[in-house]
């Protein structure tokens, strides 16, 4: 059920994102015809205006469509062709040929970079084309036939989305974004206020990472009663203190473990940035919680937020500019399992606000086809006064952005995998 929890978590904050991009969307004019929770096929939905709602049968937080992401070229009426070839092979002789001229039509007139209304008026006379043709086509070559039309047709409104300004553009993209930083700021605001959970060490072995402590032998689960012969008392920070009073000397650890009382032998703590460790981590216990005032906790939501951003971008910038840096990458397994674990201690919510500001900080990241890199192929246009970047350009760049993000993906489930496997 924790793992429920988690996952929903997720999506919702997909959900926010995509719910971003559509608001904004809509409040800056652009044609938006669907918003699903969830992914298609749709499964329930109910039209509103120009724009289908509903709920998606693949359950992946949500999916907006803003027509015309990509400008239409002319080499796009290629979907036509099949249909074309088609009809020529059983049109009866002596019958016009009414798709061939309608298509070719549509092709000049996004060659020539018509207004909307003519290019539409084309598309519409393609699709009238065809619909009077269908006796000669297969079911399944009309019917892709007329959606991809009908696609294009969208594309070519004055209001698609390649057709607006710069800034509307940009305000679009980085709608998602900002979405899941103010969700962040919200979620992390009601976690300060309903109480943060306070946690107290205790000389229960949580997790065992370090040589000296996997060569005694010590495992998880055990209790520590005594170091070099003299009783802790349940006190972690004495446990501490005797180590680093060893000064490097061997300590030898005295364990509770199922009831049976052992004494591990003795082994050199290792020196880590001038402490002496075993290589073990202490297991905590619930010791209460901390509210604050409602403003108190705004304010410590947006000291936080800022906090998590800049370790977020300083940990991204070390993958490239340290030797160590991809190890604290993570994939969506290792969010995954660190939020069950919150969810275990109370501090979920904590968990989810700095998920959706890390959801906002990744897709800004500047490469398609992540928010960022549409952000920047706007800004390119900006800068060569208002001249698109050509189609092939871009599905190069998202090539990249594509190969990176799989990169990014792979290296964080390795480390993942090793987190949870152990060294």
């Amino acid at each position: 059920m924790t793992w429920a929890y988690v996952i929903l978590g997720l999506l919702v904050l997909i959900l926010i994102h995509e719910l971003g991009h559509f608001t904004v969307a809509r409040l800056v004019g652009a044609k938006a015809t669907r918003f699903l929770v969830g992914f298609p096929p749709v499964a329930l939905s109910f039209r509103r205006g120009e724009t289908e709602y509903g709920i998606g049968l693949i359950p992946l937080g949500g999916y907006v469509r803003i027509v015309g992401m990509n400008r239409p070229l002319p080499e796009d009426v290629i979907v036509c062709q099949d249909a074309i070839e088609e009809i020529d092979l059983r049109r009866p002789e002596g019958q016009r040929d009414l798709l061939g001229p309608a298509a070719a039509q549509l092709k000049g007139a996004i060659a020539t970079d018509a207004s909307p209304a003519e290019c539409q008026i084309a598309a519409d006379r393609a699709r009238l084309a065809l619909d009077a043709d269908q006796h000669l086509l297969h079911p399944k070559t009309y019917a892709e036939t007329r959606k991809n039309l009908e696609r294009l047709h969208d594309d070519l409104d004055r209001r698609a989305y390649w057709r607006l300004p710069v800034w509307k553009r940009i305000a679009i993209i980085i709608a998602g974004p900002g979405a899941n930083v103010l969700a962040a700021l919200v979620i992390l605001t009601i976690f300060f206020w309903h109480g943060v959970p306070l946690q107290k060490p205790t000389t229960d072995v949580s997790a065992v990472s370090g040589t000296p402590a996997l060569t005694a032998g010590l495992l998880p689960g055990d209790t520590i009663t005594a170091v070099n012969g003299t009783n802790v008392n349940g006190d972690w920070k004495l446990v501490s203190e005797k180590v680093q009073a060893s000064n490097g000397a061997p300590v030898a650890l005295t364990v509770t473990r199922n009831g049976t009382t052992t004494t591990l032998p003795a082994v050199k703590p290792e020196n880590v940035d001038g402490r002496w460790l075993i290589g073990f981590s202490f297991a905590q216990k619930p010791d209460g919680v901390r509210t604050a005032s409602l403003p108190t906790a705004a304010a410590n939501s947006a000291e936080w937020s800022w906090f998590v951003t800049k370790e977020s971008i300083t940990g991204l910038s070390r993958i490239v500019t340290t030797s160590d840096g991809h190890k604290q990458v993570s994939s969506i397994v290792g969010i995954t399992a660190t939020s069950e674990e919150s969810v275990k201690s109370g501090s979920f919510l904590w968990m989810m606000g700095v998920i959706s500001l890390a959801l906002a900080i990744f897709n800004l990241l500047p490469f398609l086809p992540l928010d960022g890199g549409h952000i920047m192929v706007a800004l390119a246009e900006k800068l060569r006064r208002g001249k698109p970047l050509s189609r092939v350009l871009i599905e190069r760049i998202s090539i990249v952005g594509i190969a990176l993000v799989l990169v990014l993906f792979v290296i964080g489930l390795n480390n993942d995998i090793s987190r949870f496997t152990g060294p």
